[in-house]
């Protein structure tokens, strides 16, 4: 079990077993949703969730037309969570949510699937990638 909240603790989620998948997107919206060169997001089966407080939605339209939902606490304006029409049964929580949130001893998933590559800036460097798309 592992918890990941919002900046000031207003929305958290509770997770159950392990990502179905943990992944890096270089998308330009990943970009501006992190402020930084890539998001990185581990993906949960919605079972496996508990959601707690209260949360806004932004939805924008993906490159390939799917839908996307973003959930935000707010008050601090956080994005805790995310889900997609076309993977209606999981939910992405953005890795970094997970910190300071379940002691010194949880570690971070690594990440082996990178998403959006061509958009992947020349200076970034991952180890661990087993699965790349364009």
């Amino acid at each position: 079990m592992a918890k990941a909240s919002c900046n000031c603790g207003q929305l958290s989620v509770v997770v159950v077993g392990e990502p179905v998948r943990v992944s890096v997107c270089h998308c330009y919206a990943c970009q501006k949703r992190t402020g930084s060169a890539f998001g990185v997001q581990a993906r949960y089966p919605l079972s496996a969730v508990t959601f707690n407080g209260s949360s806004r939605a932004y939805q924008r339209i993906g490159d390939d037309g799917g839908k996307i939902k973003f959930k935000f606490c707010p008050d601090c304006g956080s994005t805790l969570w995310f889900t997609m029409n076309v993977m209606s049964d999981v939910v992405a929580i953005p890795l970094g949510n997970f910190a300071g949130e379940n002691g010194s001893d949880f570690s971070l998933p690594t990440p082996n699937t990178s998403v959006y590559q061509t958009r992947c800036h020349d200076w970034v460097r991952l180890d661990g990638i087993d699965d790349v798309y364009d």
